[in-house]
């Protein structure tokens, strides 16, 4: 009996030192990656604080610049171009007239030949002298690392002398915000409660309004942030309203935030529908577009279903349209 004690004794021993060990093991591990983790953030939050001063001073010339221009163009490490403000003036032909494509209140914005032969769209943000100027350097940064085949793209910008200009990607025949609202912002909205010298200032609103939660903390984009984003673009087509417009009333100035309660209740499908469409549409119809914009943009990646799966639930949408013209 008392052999049997000392040997349940020693076994009972050796699981407290077993189970100690591992714990301890566990721990290590759990305090290792936690500092991993922490050093990985550290950094990524260090260069997303990169000033475009520090991006310049790393900067290398771009072949295939006009001679006898005051600068050549410089490239950032992200890939994204410094314009002088005389390179983009000779692109445009002085911000000629007969070059612009479409005004918006924040600005102009023209049709562009770079030196390389290259088309862009040349957008005004704002002149010297004239407030903003932290609005354009949080849209630069915004859209600097935000790089994705299925946005416009940012080529480069210019804040030489005061100006605050972006360089895009020229597209023919106009983006859906040109089709939507014609005098657009592309991006940017009005705050009408904020005034600095009779100018009303703008924030980088819009274009974030775009973004999905998790891309704008980590400006990392995946095939789910991708879908956050067209499921705005759904919330747009039926309602008719920007992403981001801060001169509506309370509550309804983020247009995701505003319309997912509504259209999560198929009775206030109609409430949000877009006033442009006088009624000319199938409520059925309106009702599956909102609960498949419901489901892309949910605040939790994992919730979103694949983008695949969201063409195949709008497919159907398409063929009763076609099916409809017939009779």
């Amino acid at each position: 009996m008392e052999g049997e004690y000392r040997r349940d004794q020693s076994i009972a021993l050796l699981i407290i030192v077993v189970v100690a060990v591992l714990a301890l093991v566990s721990l290590t591990l759990a305090f290792s990656y936690y500092c991993y983790i922490s050093n990985k953030v550290a950094k990524h939050l260090d260069s997303l604080s990169k000033s475009p001063k520090e991006e310049r001073e790393k900067a290398a010339p771009l072949s295939g610049s006009r001679s006898g221009e005051e600068a050549p163009v410089v490239v950032s490490e992200r890939g994204v171009q410094v314009f002088t403000y005389k390179q983009l003036h000779s692109a445009t032909a002085g911000f000629g007239k007969g070059n612009v494509v479409s005004h918006g209140s924040s600005g102009a914005v023209y049709r562009g030949v770079l030196a390389d032969g290259r088309e862009v769209a040349v957008k005004i943000m704002g002149r010297p002298g004239m407030p903003g100027e932290e609005e354009f350097k949080l849209e630069v940064e915004l859209l600097t690392h935000l790089r994705s085949p299925y946005l416009l793209m940012l080529i480069g910008h210019c804040s030489d002398g005061g100006h605050r200009i972006l360089v895009y990607e020229f597209v023919a025949n106009g983006g859906l915000q040109e089709h939507l609202y014609p005098r657009g912002d592309f991006g940017l909205a009005k705050l009408g409660s904020e005034i600095a010298g009779g100018h009303a200032s703008t924030r980088v609103l819009g274009t974030q309004g775009y973004v999905a939660p998790e891309c704008a903390l980590t400006g990392n984009l995946t095939t789910k942030s991708d879908v956050y984003s067209y499921g705005v673009v759904l919330l747009e087509l039926l309602t008719g309203r920007v992403p981001v417009d801060m001169t509506r009333p309370p509550g309804e100035g983020v247009l995701v935030s505003w319309a997912l309660p509504l259209i999560s209740d198929r009775e206030k499908i109609v409430q949000i529908m877009d006033p442009a469409l006088e009624g000319q549409y199938s409520v059925k119809d309106a009702v599956q577009v909102a609960a498949i914009a419901a489901m892309c943009v949910q605040a939790e990646a994992d919730y979103r279903p694949l983008m695949a799966d969201v063409v195949h639930s709008l497919l159907p949408l398409l063929r009763n349209r076609s099916s409809a013209k017939h009779f």
